[in-house]
């Protein structure tokens, strides 16, 4: 069955609010960035909800699996999907907004592996839980595709940090604030207190809506959005988001909503 959460501007009457266009984005449960438990869908669900209402649009958030997003936007049953890096895989068929916040891939690993690293080569003794439908990197990405790594692939994130933590993987690549509360939010303190991150970043990349290729209706609906999100930068806004995910205390940021523009 399709879950799926509907996010309205209350800010605008409700004559405007029906009179506004619909845009259907495809994400998944990515805590702090995107929650469906939460009204407000998380902190960029609260921040592209406030840019595209700038911009005369209604949004509705509709929770797959990551894969399945990808193919859902190919057969157009989706107007875009988020949040993604830009990867050239990713080219071949969407087309990648303006950033939102900056991404930080770490590896996680519980405390009691003796762990380091400085290259993917020295990755390859080790056992690695990833997530279906997922980018890690160029690099990172390369090495899985050729298979020079041992990789456990999961449907859901929160399979790999259980299997980290029972010990049937030994390294799980995350960004960093989803792991941390996803950590926080599905593990007691004990288990939480036995896992750690390597302080060597794998990756980090901006994180981005992704738009339909070659549909010129969906590249416009993607110009108004970048236009809207540039005058969010301009006010701060984003850099005060960057802050509050990097300080742990993502809710401490609410967007600023102007009245859409004509």
């Amino acid at each position: 069955m399709k879950t799926w959460l509907a996010l309205i501007c209350l800010l605008l009457p409700l004559s405007a609010a029906q009179a506004q266009q619909i845009v259907r984005i495809g994400t998944g449960d990515w805590a702090p960035y995107v929650d469906q438990r939460r009204a407000d869908g998380g902190a960029l669900g609260r921040l592209v909800s406030a840019v595209f209402a700038e911009a005369g649009y209604r949004v509705e958030y509709l929770f797959y699996p990551w894969d399945r997003n990808v193919l859902m936007l190919q057969h157009g049953e989706l107007d875009a999907i988020m949040p993604y890096s830009c990867t050239p895989k990713r080219l071949q068929y969407g087309v990648c907004s303006a950033p939102l916040v900056q991404g930080e891939i770490v590896l996680f690993h519980r405390k009691d592996l003796s762990f380091d690293w400085r290259g993917l080569d020295d990755l390859r003794p080790f056992r690695i839980g990833t997530t279906l439908g997922y980018s890690y990197g160029p690099q990172f990405d390369a090495a899985l595709q050729a298979g020079s790594l041992q990789a456990l692939q999961n449907s859901k994130e929160d399979t790999n940090f259980r299997l980290l933590e029972l010990g049937r993987i030994d390294l799980h690549p995350q960004d960093r604030a989803v792991g941390y509360s996803m950590l926080r939010q599905r593990f007691s303190a004990a288990e939480l207190a036995s896992i750690t991150h390597h302080p060597r970043q794998l990756n980090t990349e901006p994180l981005r809506l992704l738009f339909r290729k070659d549909d010129p209706a969906s590249l416009a609906v993607m110009r108004q959005f970048d236009e809207s999100l540039r005058r969010f930068a301009e006010r701060g806004e984003l850099q005060d988001l960057q802050r509050a995910l990097y300080s742990g205390d993502p809710d401490s940021w609410m967007p600023t909503l102007l009245a859409p523009r004509d």
